[in-house]
């Protein structure tokens, strides 16, 4: 997003990637710089629920449904390895 508000790359980012970021000229940035009036973001995760004893202590809404309930938090797909949070 920063490119868009200012025209310029994060400072970290310059850090990080350094010669192999692409360059914007001046005419570039300020074509891009505050060049949106809106920008809408859609991200979906998959939730999995399957069967799990219901507790019998330390029962609350978030244990009524007796699930075991797991989502991918990230997917680094060129490794083909997934975060899951298990709850």
């Amino acid at each position: 997003m920063e490119p868009l508000k200012s025209g310029s790359y994060p400072i970290e980012m310059v850090q990080y990637v350094g010669e192999r970021l692409p360059k914007f000229s001046k005419e570039q940035s300020d074509m891009v710089k505050n060049s949106f009036d809106f920008i809408g973001i859609n991200y979906y995760s998959t939730t999995y629920a399957s069967d799990a004893e219901c507790p019998s202590k330390n029962k609350s809404y978030l244990t009524d449904f007796c699930a075991k309930l797991s989502c991918n938090l990230f997917n680094l797909a060129d490794t083909n390895i997934y975060l899951h949070l298990h709850v």
